[in-house]
């Protein structure tokens, strides 16, 4: 048998009861909230049935939650902590003593959460359909198909599970469904091999309840499917470059920077002894740790100055701390600052393609200009001050943590001479990467202006847009 087949029946056998369960309350689910709302068929009529059963956003919660609960139970049981205990094996343990790349069971469990969210769409479809067509016919309903699918498709629920006549939200569905099954195959990946379970799920599901509920316009569902695309790539990503980490520890198993299971590697003297003897030759100890207090900003360059503020920021990091989780987290919130900012574009695209069709000869149609630019920037700075507060809170709290938590060295730095230096390498570079972003805010906005005025012909733009430039 192909090894991905018995891999993907290995993960039958551990989940498979949890997933029967899940994808079985949610048509019980349904029938609750229809028994709630309507109560017994033949007395509630055939008038709009459907839209009052299921209208509102009580089935599209109770669908939502079915499916995180189905999808965190086979996470669970396919961590290997409690499946298989006859057996006396694990998933997890199974897993790892295969001979796959990651990368290989990464993809297999990825196409077994697809799998087993299609399951769940489909049992949500098919059991409002018996629902709903049941009740009509006890209902004594004529034209039973036209009204059901009429019905079915103007409630909260029909609209999320089928959106004929919406491709944005179709778009989303689909971004959305691949970005849940990676990170909960993430989640699993990262089980298997001693690590933590990934909070991206978190993001997921808060992004489909907020699209779902129809608390966002079309607009605010492109920045969605964007962040949702970028943060699915770079997760991937991340799996990808795991089997770039050392042998001895390639699952971040260790949770202290700088530690390193050398059981793992296999040594040939032969061959790295001369390359040592040469290293030692060259280098010493004090080289060494210059380029590592050069590294965190506390050897000064020749031209770097105090104005500096990337400098700034490795200067007031806790020495030692893993300035690459730092880099990343500080790259994610100017990711998300730049790509809620591009609803400014999103707008200005709209507006200048309905302009350019407007235009005859030197004239524009009656009606048509320019929205003012504080108009359409509007709700676009929201992802930066996210990215603001993202950065200075998180790495604040890591600063805090790998001095209290990690490396226990909280009481060496209070009694250092310069008693500072604590508090300054908690709080600095957090404030110093706020500024950062606040700074790339403002050169995103002065680029935003510029194509404004630039682009856009004379004769849209408003005769007093340049006292608009402002929302006050």
């Amino acid at each position: 048998m192909n090894k991905y087949f018995s891999l993907v029946f290995l993960y039958n056998r551990a989940s498979c009861k949890k997933t029967l369960l899940a994808a079985g309350a949610i048509p019980l689910s349904f029938l609750a909230i229809f028994f709630l709302k309507i109560g017994n068929p033949y007395k509630a009529g055939p008038y709009m049935l459907m839209e009052r059963a299921f209208g509102g956003p009580w089935a599209v919660l109770l669908f939502a939650a079915a499916n995180l609960i189905g999808l965190i139970s086979v996470a669970g049981a396919l961590s290997g902590r409690r499946s298989m205990k006859a057996a006396h094996a694990t998933t997890g343990y199974t897993i790892r003593r295969l001979r796959l790349s990651p990368i290989s069971s990464y993809i297999t469990i990825f196409i077994y959460y697809l799998i087993i969210i299609l399951i769940f769409w489909s049992a949500a479809i098919a059991s409002l359909y018996a629902i709903g067509k049941t009740a009509l016919i006890m209902a004594g309903t004529a034209g039973i198909d036209t009204k059901l699918a009429l019905g079915l498709l103007r409630t909260d629920i029909g609209h999320v599970l089928i959106p004929m006549a919406d491709p944005v939200l179709m778009i989303f569905n689909i971004i959305s469904a691949a970005a849940l099954a990676a990170e909960c195959a993430k989640s699993c990946y990262l089980s298997w091999h001693n690590g933590r379970m990934s909070a991206g799920v978190i993001l997921v599901v808060v992004s489909m309840a907020l699209v779902w509920l129809d608390t966002l316009d079309n607009t605010f569902i492109f920045i969605v499917i964007v962040l949702l695309t970028v943060y699915t790539v770079v997760s991937f990503g991340d799996v990808i470059s795991r089997e770039k980490h050392p042998k001895g520890d390639p699952f971040k198993a260790n949770q202290y920077a700088g530690v390193m299971d050398v059981d793992g590697f296999e040594f040939d003297e032969s061959s790295y002894a001369p390359e040592a003897n040469r290293s030692v030759e060259i280098d010493d100890s004090s080289s060494v740790e210059t380029s590592q207090l050069r590294r965190y900003g506390r050897v000064s360059r020749k031209g770097v100055r105090r104005l500096d503020l990337l400098w700034q920021r490795r200067r007031y990091m806790p020495l030692g701390i893993n300035l690459e989780r730092a880099n990343s987290l500080f790259g994610a919130g100017i990711a998300i600052g730049i790509v809620e900012h591009s609803i400014f574009t999103f707008r200005y695209k709209i507006n200048i393609d309905i302009i350019k069709e407007s235009v005859k000869g030197v004239t524009l149609a009656a009606g048509v200009k320019m929205p003012y630019f504080c108009d359409l920037q509007e709700h676009a700075y929201y992802g930066y001050i996210f990215g603001m507060l993202m950065v200075a809170c998180l790495q604040t709290y890591r600063n805090y943590e790998y001095y209290n938590k990690k490396t226990r060295s909280v009481y060496v730095m209070k009694r250092l001479p310069d008693r500072k230096e604590y508090s300054r390498t908690i709080w600095v570079a957090p404030v110093i990467q706020a500024l950062l972003i606040a700074l790339i805010m403002a050169a995103h906005t002065a680029l935003d202006l510029c194509m404004y005025i630039l682009a856009t012909p004379k004769i849209a733009l408003y005769p007093d847009y340049l006292s608009h430039l402002l929302p006050f």
